[in-house]
């Protein structure tokens, strides 16, 4: 079942976190940039503080328990996270701008690692378009790691969605330098309409 996430799922979600946050970077099975084995104390608040507040974060529970997640930030929400993220990016020679005056930024979408390619990434992303068109929401990005180690899955996913690549940017996290693809998606021909 996927539904809207809650402060009531932060022990599941830091539990998926930890499963594929480490130290390790599994490049078939996706992986995060952080390492959320450590620091766990600093990572509950900010995942306390988000479920609190985020309109736009999803779980997919199985058997009364969250399994896998999905957090996205409104554009001023997102601005507020990395202030200088639109400036940071070299974008694509034509990608229109103008998708910028209003979207969502995919921050993660995490699950056990036991459970990539059963299409639960699919799942929540559905229902986050069905969502987001219903409330007038018509652009998103997101981002995935290429450097040094490139998350493949994410990248498939990535495909699989239809993201068209809009621009390249650079990321430190906990001292290592990050090389990022931005994707961006279009919902301007997205219906809701499930018949």
């Amino acid at each position: 079942m996927i539904r809207k996430a809650g402060i009531q799922d932060l022990e599941g979600i830091l539990s998926i976190l930890k499963s594929v946050g480490t130290g390790q970077k599994d490049p078939e099975r996706g992986f995060l940039m952080k390492d959320y084995t450590r620091d766990e104390q600093k990572h509950r608040q900010k995942y306390a503080d988000d479920l609190k507040k985020l309109e736009y974060a999803y779980v997919y529970e199985k058997n009364r328990q969250a399994k896998a997640f999905l957090i996205t930030y409104k554009k001023s929400e997102w601005l507020n996270e990395v202030p200088g993220w639109m400036d940071e990016i070299m974008w694509r020679p034509g990608f229109d701008r103008s998708s910028l005056n209003d979207f969502v930024m995919i921050n993660q979408t995490a699950m056990y690692p036991d459970l990539t390619g059963q299409g639960i990434g699919s799942k929540l992303y559905e229902r986050l378009m069905i969502d987001l068109a219903a409330a007038g929401v018509r652009h998103i990005f997101a981002e995935t790691v290429i450097a040094p180690v490139p998350n493949m899955a994410s990248l498939n996913f990535r495909l699989k969605q239809k993201y068209e690549l809009a621009g390249v940017r650079y990321e430190e996290c906990e001292g290592v330098v990050y090389t990022t693809l931005v994707y961006y998606k279009s919902l301007l021909d997205f219906s809701t309409d499930t018949r």
